[in-house]
């Protein structure tokens, strides 16, 4: 009779795993155990890792900054997965006591490549200036300056990196493309700059010429909203020496309102009214406001209560202002439009009677 087996279990004896076999369903873990394999370093003490880290650091400075230079290039070449290794290699090359100053300025050069590919500009300008200093004719260092510069915009001293690398060689590609591109930038950023200088002047222009127009037109301006008022485009018009204020028409029988963006200053009511009601409003149901038959107000605020003032039509709308009577709230001038038959405009001018 045959004796019972765990599921899966083959029969027989197990087969032999040695003490230093590695167990092939977990590979991966087994080779980290291996110094030669090793991603990170082990908690506890580790000799045959001790003794193959000696073999790095083997030799004199100079040996051992090339092995670690030459170790970083490697890196640098697999890619921008490997630039920080890359990286690390060569910090710790510049760490030794080497006196090469080839190897030290490679080093450093290489690094600076690192740093740019990562877009850490800083580090780029540091290690190309300690190289530049040991080589002042390092193409790949001014180029590599140029182009962390002109990443910080910094496109002057870009421009001047550029021009030190071609007078060492004055056929470099590279360098002639990225002295074109900081020059066309910087040509774009002082064109917007002076845009946006001539868009200020002339807002300053208009603004000057605004508040004398209002004081010699004796118009009030009343602020109570700061974000209404420099919302409100008043508009001078330099070639006819006049203003353009944009209205509402209020309509308080049906809550309704008119914005007109632009009504200058000699135009008359009428002149609006017509084109309002040319068609007869949508909420007008019994059509009511013709330009014949609405009169227009506005509100004298001046005082504790106000006071309704009716206008004529054929008045513009700069003799209106000038009235000591009206002051415009916030840069946007107001007026109150209603039947003249209209039992609702007798019921609202009843509160102003109050």
């Amino acid at each position: 009779m045959s004796e019972t087996t765990e599921q899966n279990e083959p029969l027989g004896p197990k087969p032999y795993k040695g003490q230093y076999a590695m167990d092939p369903d977990n590979l991966d873990e087994e080779l980290s155990k291996v110094p030669l394999f090793m991603t990170q370093l082990p908690s506890e003490d580790n000799d045959t890792l001790d003794a193959i880290q000696s073999l790095v650091f083997d030799g004199t400075p100079e040996e051992v900054a090339l092995n670690f230079k030459d170790q970083g290039n490697e890196c640098f070449r697999a890619g921008k997965t490997k630039y920080k290794d890359a990286i690390t290699f060569y910090t710790r090359a510049l760490d030794t006591e080497c006196k090469d100053m080839a190897i030290i300025e490679a080093c450093l050069a290489n690094r600076a490549a690192c740093n740019l590919e990562l877009q850490n500009f800083g580090r780029v300008l540091t290690d190309c200036s300690k190289c530049l200093e040991i080589n002042p004719k390092n193409v790949k260092a001014l180029y590599r300056s140029a182009k962390a510069l002109a990443a910080l915009d910094r496109l002057l001293e870009a421009i001047d990196c550029c021009d030190h690398a071609l007078m060492i060689d004055p056929e470099n590609k590279v360098v002639h493309d990225i002295k074109k591109k900081a020059v066309d930038r910087k040509n774009m950023l002082e064109e917007k700059k002076r845009q946006k200088e001539e868009r200020e002047r002339r807002e300053r222009e208009k603004k000057d010429t605004l508040e004398n127009a209002f004081k010699e037109r004796n118009i009030t301006i009343q602020v109570e909203d700061k974000e209404v008022r420099e919302k409100a485009n008043i508009d001078y018009d330099f070639e006819t020496n006049t203003i353009n204020w944009p209205v509402f028409f209020l309509y308080p029988e049906y809550k309704e309102s008119d914005y007109i963006q632009s009504f200058n200053e000699m135009h008359t009511f009428q002149d609006h009214l017509e084109i309002m009601f040319e068609q007869p409003a949508p909420w007008d149901a019994k059509q009511e406001y013709n330009t014949n038959s609405v009169e227009v107000f506005f509100e004298d605020i001046r005082g504790l209560n106000p006071k309704l003032i009716k206008i004529g039509k054929k008045h513009t709308l700069g003799k209106i202002l000038s009235l000591d009577q009206y002051i415009v709230k916030n840069g946007v001038p107001s007026f109150i439009i209603m039947p003249k038959n209209s039992p609702f405009k007798q019921e609202f001018l009843n509160k102003y009677k109050k």
